[in-house]
C-alpha cells in the first residue's frame, strides 16, 4: 500500500512536500489533515499576524492571516531530511493584497513530523520584503 501524507506512515520529506502542494493550491483540509492536533507553529514576530499559535486553530489562523495579506508562491531550493525533521530553503515571491507591491524573500521552514504528522512548524524569512508589501511602507523591493 502506498504511503499517504497524513496516514502515520509517510516519509518526513514527503509530507514536508505535500504541504507545499496543499499551500499552492491554498487547500485548507489537505492542511489540517497533514498537521497533528497538537502542532506547534512558531512565525517570526516581525510579521503581521507571526508569533507562536498552538494546535489545529492556530494552524488554520496562520494560513487564513497570509492567504489575506498576500498572495505568494513559495518554491524550495533545497529539501533535507534528519531525524524527523525537514529542513526546506527556498524562495517566496507574491505581493501585498491591500497594496498590490511585489516581494522577493528568502526562506527557511523546519517542519517535524512523526507518524506521518507535521507536528512543529518553524518559519524564517527575510521579513522586510514581505512586510513592506503587506503595509506600503519602505522603498519597494
Amino acid at each position: 500500500m502506498p504511503e499517504t501524507p497524513g496516514s502515520g506512515s509517510a516519509a518526513p520529506q514527503g509530507v514536508a512536500e505535500a504541504m507545499y502542494d496543499a499551500m499552492l493550491r491554498s487547500d485548507r483540509d489537505t492542511l489540517a489533515a497533514l498537521a497533528s492536533p497538537g502542532i506547534r507553529i512558531r512565525v517570526t514576530d516581525a510579521l503581521p499576524g507571526g508569533g507562536a499559535d498552538p494546535g489545529l486553530a492556530g494552524f488554520a489562523a496562520l494560513f487564513k492571516k497570509t492567504f489575506h495579506m498576500i498572495e505568494s508562491r513559495i518554491e524550495t531550493d533545497r529539501l533535507f531530511e534528519e531525524g524527523g525533521q525537514v529542513v526546506a530553503v527556498g524562495r517566496t515571491q507574491g505581493a501585498g493584497n491591500g497594496t498590490g507591491r511585489p516581494f522577493d524573500s528568502a526562506v527557511v521552514h523546519v517542519f517535524t513530523v512523526e507518524e506521518g504528522r507535521i507536528v512543529g512548524f518553524d518559519a524564517y524569512g527575510e521579513d522586510g520584503p514581505i512586510t513592506t508589501a503587506i503595509d506600503g511602507t519602505g522603498a519597494p523591493d
